[in-house]
């Protein structure tokens, strides 16, 4: 058993957790403890209470500064090895070198072989400083006992270390042990001779068998082939949560059973064909027309506190039903039309009279007089058509124009005589809702004049379905294009309310040059929420569209506790025959990753599977295909890789390989 002097605390500080526990687990061997903190202040906390020898520090630790969180390490614990790892290697310095206080500076691209020597190198020199403080501490001893001589008188010191040594050697004692060492040589030297003991080193002529390797702590063997191979027992799997009960935590690779989401980022939109514009026709006109009242609706009761019934004008927002009235004109000229309207039929109808007269005696009337008189009834006929198709151009309702119809009969029967009450109401104008839907604008107000019948008065949208715009990537066009027709489907989401299906009406020709994406475009169906009675989405809001794709034919779906990813392959360790219980570390192509599984590639391409030559230099292992129904690890894999790379490395150092 180790004592804890024997025991070297590392210090691992990484903001990163998973880069953290992957340090933590391959820095972790027997007389190592090994401590993790995520950022400074917790990493001076755990150095006070465990006073390490070494501290891997992370140049890009998130929230602090590395630098001066290593400056309050060396000043609250001198000699302190501090190994800060970085992709800098002068730590932001302009003087050319990095700090001093640093033991030393780690390249990110580092592999584990580095970064276990750049651990043991300054350890070691830990150790040797520590060794050479203590021999100073002796010395410094040795040279306050030796100030006191002094003060005593230095001629007897010079004495005593002349005369010393040469007392013991011309001493009984020194002579003895002399005797006995030289006794001992003769007895040890026939010995030999004898056969009785046996040398340490090989005798000539017979060849040295080579030291087995030692067996690593996890007891892990290395398989001969195939390569990246590790022979692991059952003690072993049980410790590393492979084996639970009878059962190994081994599974099936099998094909992809989750769809790919695309999602792309977009925004509602009002539909422009489902949006009424409200304008005042029968304007502008010498008199133009005056609003004398605007629609109204009943206000709330919770906002006004009162328990009669409040109106208020209708505003934005609110909803309104086909026919409500929206607002009332006094128009000039469209009383005038009207007063024309009932001229014209009452003018009509006496010309017809006269006509009728005229022809029922055509002996007596002479022609001229006939003839004028069925001009005048084809005139009044025109000059009736006209008003009609002028207030029938300026919006004026039919019942309106009836209206007029029948007072003009009245006015027959008055013999010619109006009635101004009724002349009064001709000049009225009202403006009604031409559909359902939602006042999404408002551009008038009570006893405004209108002069420009081309003025938006309201504008009146149907909002039970609204038009999406979403911005796909470039790179994802040719998997949007390559879906069937009746795959086109998406679901609109915003924040706090359920996904909502609809389909893909368009893609967009042009692509954006600054976003490198296309505009796509969809309806959707806009459901009420039942607590408010208002459509759930709005227009101009932004919204997330997501489209299921089918899952790739040349993948297949493994859970992501199998994978071993360190940062420049992504591996996986396959068991090729369920009799044995060897596993090959094999390194696969990652193409997506979901929550708890991920898809890998089961086809490759003969460029996929060649090296190039950086990769060769990093070591790394050349792609392979997962191909479905293979057997691969879901527990303890960071364990066995550390394992695997330990043996690996030790193998490379015996000689003959």
């Amino acid at each position: 058993m180790q004592s804890p002097s024997d025991v070297h605390t590392i210090l691992v500080v990484v903001g990163d957790v998973t880069l953290g526990q992957v340090l933590s687990r391959v820095l972790s061997r027997p007389g190592f403890s090994i401590e993790y903190a995520g950022h400074a202040a917790q990493a001076l906390e755990l150095a006070d209470r465990h006073s390490p020898s070494l501290v891997l520090l992370d140049y890009r630790l998130r929230g602090s500064s590395a630098l001066e969180l290593a400056k309050k390490l060396c000043r609250n614990h001198p000699g302190l090895r501090i190994i800060v790892m970085t992709d800098d290697p002068l730590c932001g310095q302009e003087n050319g070198s990095p700090p001093k206080f640093l033991t030393a500076v780690l390249d990110k691209s580092f592999d584990l072989h580095e970064l276990r020597q750049a651990v043991d190198d300054a350890l070691l020199a830990a150790a040797v400083q520590e060794t050479a403080c203590l021999d100073d501490i002796r010395l410094n001893g040795a040279q306050s006992t030796s100030t006191k001589a002094r003060r005593s008188g230095t001629v007897q010191f010079a004495f005593f270390a002349k005369e010393f040594p040469m007392r013991f050697f011309r001493s009984n004692y020194f002579r003895a042990a002399g005797i006995i060492l030289i006794g001992l040589a003769v007895v040890a030297s026939v010995a030999v001779a004898m056969g009785a003991v046996r040398v340490p080193w090989p005798a000539a002529g017979k060849e040295q068998k080579p030291a087995e390797a030692p067996k690593s702590a996890l007891g892990v063997e290395l398989a001969e082939e195939p390569p990246h191979t590790l022979v692991v027992p059952v003690e072993v799997r049980r410790t590393l949560g492979i084996r639970k009960g009878s059962t190994d935590q081994i599974v099936e690779v099998k094909k992809p059973t989750k769809t790919r989401p695309l999602v792309m980022p977009g925004s509602t939109g009002l539909d422009p064909t489902r949006l009424y514009r409200i304008r005042a026709r029968f304007a502008p006109s010498p008199s133009s027309a005056e609003v004398i009242e605007i629609g109204k609706v009943a206000e709330d009761p919770k906002k006004t506190g009162k328990v009669q019934t409040v109106f208020r004008e209708i505003r934005s927002g609110d909803p309104v039903a086909k026919g409500d009235l929206l607002a009332v004109f006094h128009s000039v000229d469209v009383g005038n039309q009207k007063n024309n309207l009932i001229d014209g039929l009452y003018q009509l109808k006496l010309d017809q009279e006269i006509l009728k007269k005229a022809e029922a005696r055509p002996e007596v009337v002479p022609e001229v007089f006939l003839l004028n008189a069925r001009r005048n009834v084809q005139g009044d006929i025109n000059a009736v058509n006209r008003a009609v198709s002028t207030l029938k151009t300026w919006g004026i309702p039919e019942q309106d124009i009836q209206a007029a119809r029948d007072e003009a009969e009245q006015v027959i029967k008055r013999q010619g005589k109006h009635d101004p009450k009724m002349d009064a109401l001709w000049a009225r104008v009202e403006i009604r809702s031409p559909v359902d839907g939602v006042i999404i604008e408002r551009n008038v107000s009570l006893h405004e004049i209108v002069v420009d019948n081309t003025t938006n008065l309201f504008q009146i949208a149907k909002v039970d379905k609204l038009i999406i715009f979403a911005y796909c990537p470039e790179d994802d066009l040719p998997l949007l294009d390559a879906l069937p027709t009746d795959q086109r489907r998406w679901t609109v989401k915003t924040v706090g309310s359920d996904p909502i299906a609809g389909f893909i009406d368009d893609v967009s020709y042009l692509i954006d040059p600054n976003q490198h994406s296309a505009v796509v475009k969809g309806h959707i169906n806009n459901p009420i929420n039942p607590n408010t009675g208002q459509p759930v989405l709005r227009g101009t809001q932004f919204v997330t569209a997501t489209v299921q794709q089918p899952p790739p034919e040349d993948a297949v779906e493994i859970p992501t506790s199998a994978i071993v990813d360190d940062g420049k392959q992504c591996a996986v360790f396959v068991q090729t025959d369920a009799s044995k219980h060897h596993y090959t570390l094999r390194r696969v192509q990652v193409t997506h990753r979901f929550e708890k599984t991920a898809f890998v590639k089961s086809n490759l391409g003969d460029k996929e599977k060649i090296l190039t030559s950086e990769e060769k230099e990093a070591g790394l292992l050349p792609f392979q295909p997962l191909t479905k129904g293979e057997r691969i690890l879901a527990a303890g894999v960071l364990e066995l890789k550390k394992e695997l790379d330990d043996r690996e490395s030790k193998r490379q150092t015996e000689p003959g390989h």
